[in-house]
C-alpha cells in the first residue's frame, strides 16, 4: 500500500478482538511516530506513553464514560493498547503548536497502523477525561511538565481497510488566487 492509498483507506476502527498487535508492528508504529515532522525539531517536547495494563485501560475508559455522562459506553472500544501523546507545557499551558505536534505524531502512527492492517482510532475525548482526573494522570508517571494531548488505540480487528468512494469535495475550499 502506498501513502495515498493508506490515506484513502484510513478510517477509525471502533471494534477490537482484544488481541494485542505484535512487537514488530508496534516497533513500526512507534518508528512512524518518531518520523513525524515536529515544529522547530523540538522532539524533546513530546512524550509517548504505551498503556496496555488492563486495569489502567478500564479506569481511563470509565473516566471518559463518566465525563460524557454515559456510564455504559466504552470510549476506548475494548482496544488492548493506548498510546498517549503528551506535550511539554510552556508556562503551565499548551499552545496550538504543542497540540499540532501531538496530532501529527498520532496521525503518523494511524497511517502506519493502516498500512499494517492494524486497528487504530485517534482518541481525543478520553484524553480530555484523563486530564480532568489529576490522580489518573499521576498514574502515568509522565516527565514533569508533560500533559496528555491525544492518543491512538491499537489492536487486532476483524474490520478491513477497504477501498471507498473518494471524499474529494467534502471540505469547502476558498481559493485566493
Amino acid at each position: 500500500m502506498n501513502t495515498l492509498e493508506a490515506i484513502a483507506r484510513r478510517k477509525s476502527i471502533c471494534s477490537y478482538t482484544g488481541e494485542r498487535i505484535s512487537e514488530e508492528e508496534m516497533a513500526a508504529i512507534l518508528k512512524a511516530a518518531n518520523e513525524a515532522p515536529v515544529g522547530m525539531g523540538k522532539y524533546d517536547s513530546l512524550h509517548l506513553t504505551r498503556v496496555e495494563n488492563e486495569e489502567m485501560l478500564k479506569e481511563l475508559d470509565g473516566a471518559a464514560a463518566k465525563l460524557f455522562g454515559r456510564p455504559g459506553i466504552h470510549p476506548l472500544y475494548g482496544a488492548p493498547t493506548l498510546i498517549l501523546v503528551s506535550s511539554k507545557s510552556q508556562n503551565g499551558s499548551l499552545s496550538n503548536v504543542e497540540y499540532s505536534n501531538a496530532a501529527i505524531v498520532a496521525h503518523n502512527m494511524a497511517l502506519a497502523a493502516t498500512e499494517l492492517g492494524v486497528g487504530v482510532c485517534h482518541i481525543w475525548g478520553a484524553v480530555a477525561a484523563l486530564n480532568a482526573d489529576p490522580e489518573l494522570v499521576e498514574k502515568l508517571s509522565l516527565p514533569e511538565g508533560f500533559v496528555p494531548c491525544c492518543g491512538v488505540i491499537l489492536g487486532k480487528t476483524e474490520q478491513a481497510y477497504e477501498e471507498r468512494t473518494s471524499r474529494e469535495g467534502h471540505i469547502g475550499i476558498t481559493e485566493l488566487l
